[in-house]
């Protein structure tokens, strides 16, 4: 299906576009920094052309996009460039796309705590203080054990909850569980998008939490546990599936 000379659509290349920048949305991207791209967006262009410039947009991005799949038919494509230097630009390109994908597994497990710690708590967005009689605490079944930090909640409550950043309270991650607070009307709404919501290969439970004092008085027990490397594991077990059987009483089972 062609537009006109200068564009030609591949739907394969359109849906692996997609796919790739869904992905990354859910995974690794600064959900902040999108929010503020969609204000900016929704700010400078008219609601009746929007769908219209984002397709505008995607056909732009395709022009420079190159995904495993169709690098091969993009180069063959030319038939002026000699055969031979297609074939050299195309492995170079290769090896770099390889290069790239490599360092990027590679290069965050190879972070210490001490830079963990440090990147989580470089400001990243203002704090949101949500007032203590509009607010509603959650529990989520996956901690700092899992590797994740407060960005790491943020991110899929604002792509898979669908919940604005302003509206994302206090977060405390501790290591087998985490509880976020929201606004109250938002607090439902999390828990029917997350719960169950299968992130790094487990499956969320998410409910609504204890009190707070409930949840702090649970985190210096667990601390004061703590004697050696087994028995901080076992106190940090212990305190998880507490939490989450008194959290998840009246909701679904808790998830593993």
């Amino acid at each position: 299906m062609a537009f006109n000379r200068e564009f030609e659509l591949n739907e394969a290349q359109l849906e692996d576009f997609l796919k790739n920048a869904t992905e990354k949305v859910k995974t690794s991207e600064n959900v902040d920094l999108l929010s503020d791209l969609n204000k900016l967006f929704k700010k400078n262009v008219p609601l009746t052309v929007r769908k219209y410039v984002i397709a505008y947009l995607l056909k732009e991005a395709l022009k420079h996009y190159h995904s495993f799949g169709n690098r091969r038919d993009r180069f063959e494509r030319n038939e002026r460039v000699d055969r031979n230097d297609r074939n050299q630009r195309y492995n170079r390109q290769e090896r770099n796309f390889r290069q790239e994908y490599h360092q990027e597994r590679t290069e965050a497990p190879a972070e210490t705590t001490e830079t963990a710690a440090a990147e989580e708590e470089r400001p990243r967005h203002p704090r949101v203080e949500i007032p203590e009689d509009q607010a509603t605490s959650i529990f989520i079944s996956i901690g700092k054990n899992r590797r994740v930090y407060p960005r790491d909640l943020v991110g899929i409550l604002i792509a898979i909850a669908g919940i604005d950043r302003e509206r994302i309270g206090d977060i405390k991650v501790l290591a087998n569980y985490s509880f976020v607070q929201l606004y109250t009307e938002d607090a439902q709404t999390a828990i029917d998008k997350l719960n169950g919501y299968d992130y790094r290969g487990r499956k969320l439970a998410v409910s609504y939490s204890r009190q707070k004092s409930d949840a702090d008085a649970a985190e210096d027990s667990a601390e004061a546990a703590m004697q050696s490397e087994e028995a901080e594991m076992a106190a940090e077990d212990a305190a998880a599936y507490a939490a989450a059987e008194k959290a998840a009483a009246d909701k679904e089972p808790f998830g593993v």
